[in-house]
């Protein structure tokens, strides 16, 4: 296959088999008649050896060793010459800027979105420099990360480079089409950069269908770009089908700078169920259960944990001179915590194992159905678990999960809970699970106790559905972390190197940014609830439970009965309470 640049009025350039979604979508779109600026791509087969050296020398020497083989790999002498279309030479093109943008094949799937390396104001001598930049792009923490999320061999990975015109954009940002005909607009100052990476200085404003603008005197001068904008994704979605577009202008000049994505969309997540009892809607007791089920996700949790956890008061920190330091066979430590669990689940319930298992069973299936003081009333006066026994069985489950992602089968040890027993049981024998992305059977019920016994405070909405687990903080990027499975991210801003983490969570909490971010593109795709606009200071600390409801903005927080100066309480008739 060619590896030469192919212009942008090239028929080749639609193909995004060839040059990549991003290229191929603005090739179509200038076929249309649209507002797109003139360009060329390096293909994607162009980049295939470089990413090939850096593979190699990934398993040697880490990211920063393949980033920099990448950095090194030979290119085709002349190559600014070629993507720029001068015809004389590099250094006469020195007047003009250009644009380098990644191009791949994963442009439409929003979980993708905001992966791959942008290099913007450049001159044409510099273009082979910023080629290699996104190619070694590949190789950073964010995409090594996305791909091991969706279990693809980063060695398969191609990058082709979109190479236009650099325009200093006086606004821009992105416009996405709405179910009802009307469009949301975010702009901020300069290019469309600084809404799509997530940072401070955007806002959201929505045109209606009839081109009405809500408080439409607060935007003042870029009023027509807005609505100039709007329009420019209309024509989008009519000509190429896309439901998003990003955008720049220039003295009220708009052009269109990407398209899409347009796959399929993600299915929403849980919608809790509105529980059935008809007193009191949920009563104290289902706090601890809640901190019990999120704490231990997952069917193995189910089996291995909550029969005999139903009876303890403290159900999240079992620890001390009984919890293993080690364990030498993951078979024989899973055997030990079955029959361990098998026994204190007796202890507790004061009847058979068998016997005791069912009855946990029972009280869980009235919890689920919403019969949440039947429930409660099932399990009133069992004894209280040995905590030896306890901290041993959650020891050893914790140190098979480490001793499967050491091996590879696991990519986090938090995951051990979310398998099966004869899941595990593959695993411990060298097969990797499937794992669970959605939320399990017990979010929707700690969503509810969340909603019901916490304080709830209104946000704005990004991306659809209603997620709950803990609370996971990203204050700083020195103290990111890995978020437990269906945990409930906030950060200040949504950055898109945070993509990674949103695989396995429940849900996403900003507190700025505009709706036009990358990482809310990717939230959407993997139908993770989204929201913006949230004070972080009162969210909590590791110990809070959190439901976000993505269709009405409601953000409600169950803190850590620890917490100085937090007394749990119900938001009662509205939703709208405001956090103290």
């Amino acid at each position: 296959m060619s590896v030469a640049p192919v212009a942008l009025d090239d028929p080749a350039a639609r193909d995004p088999l060839v040059v990549g979604v991003k290229a191929a979508g603005l090739a179509a779109a200038a076929d249309a008649g649209l507002p797109v600026l003139p360009g060329s791509v390096l293909p994607l087969e162009a980049s295939a050896a470089a990413i090939a050296g850096g593979v190699r020398v990934l398993e040697r020497s880490g990211r920063p060793g393949a980033t920099l083989a990448v950095m090194e790999a030979e290119l085709p002498e002349g190559l600014a010459v070629a993507l720029t279309g001068d015809r004389q030479s590099a250094s006469s093109a020195a007047g003009e800027r250009w644009v380098a943008r990644s191009s791949t094949i994963h442009d439409d799937d929003g979980r993708w979105s905001g992966t791959f390396s942008s290099y913007l104001g450049i001159e044409a001598g510099d273009l082979p420099t910023a080629v290699r930049g996104c190619w070694a792009s590949t190789f950073s923490g964010d995409a090594l990360g996305r791909c091991d999320a969706a279990a693809l061999d980063v060695a398969t990975q191609r990058v082709g480079v979109l190479v236009q015109p650099f325009r200093s954009f006086d606004t821009g940002g992105t416009a996405r089409l709405r179910p009802d005909g009307g469009i949301d607009v975010a702009v901020a100052p300069g290019g469309p950069s600084g809404v799509v990476g997530g940072r401070r200085g955007g806002r959201d404003v929505r045109v209606e269908a009839d081109g009405t603008i809500a408080d439409e005197q607060e935007l003042g001068a870029v009023t027509a770009t807005v609505r100039t904008a709007a329009d420019l994704a209309r024509r989008a979605a009519a000509s190429v089908g896309a439901t998003v577009i990003e955008w720049g202008a220039v003295g009220g000049e708009v052009s269109l700078l990407q398209v899409g994505p347009r796959g399929r969309p993600a299915a929403r997540s849980l919608a809790p169920p509105r529980v059935t009892d008809a007193a009191s809607p949920i009563p104290a007791g289902a706090e601890r259960l809640a901190r019990l089920v999120t704490a231990f996700p997952g069917p193995l949790a189910d089996a291995l944990v909550l029969p005999w956890a139903l009876g303890a008061d403290d159900v999240t920190h079992w620890d001390g001179a009984a919890r293993p330091s080690r364990v030498a066979d993951a078979a024989s430590a899973i055997g030990e915590a079955r029959a361990l669990a098998a026994d204190l689940a007796a202890q507790v319930w004061r009847v058979p194992p068998p016997e005791a298992g069912d009855r946990a069973a029972d009280v869980a299936r009235l919890l689920l159905q919403g019969r949440v003081t039947d429930g409660l009333r099932a399990i009133a006066g069992l004894q209280e678990p040995d905590p030896t026994d306890a901290a041993r069985i959650v020891g050893l489950v914790q140190l098979v999960g480490e001793l499967l992602a050491v091996a590879g089968v696991l990519p986090s040890p938090l995951l051990i809970w979310r398998l099966t027993g004869e899941e595990l049981d593959r695993a411990i024998a060298g097969t990797p699970p499937a794992l669970r992305i959605g939320p399990g059977r017990w979010e929707p019920f700690v969503a509810e106790v969340v909603r019901a016994r916490g304080r709830g405070t209104m946000t704005a909405l990004v991306s659809p559905g209603v997620g709950a687990g803990r609370l996971h903080l990203l204050r700083d990027l020195r103290s990111i972390g890995r978020p437990g499975p269906r945990s409930v991210l906030a950060a200040a801003l949504p950055l898109p190197h945070l993509a990674p983490l949103l695989w396995h969570s429940a849900a996403l909490v900003t507190a700025g940014g505009t709706s036009g971010a990358h990482l809310f593109e990717v939230a959407r795709s993997l139908g993770v609830p989204a929201v913006i606009g949230a004070d972080l200071d009162v969210l909590g600390s590791a110990g809070s439970l959190v439901a976000v409801d993505g269709d009405s903005g409601v953000v409600s927080v169950l803190r850590d009965p620890a917490t100085t100066g937090w007394a749990p309480a119900p938001i009662g008739g509205s939703a709208r309470t405001a956090m103290v």
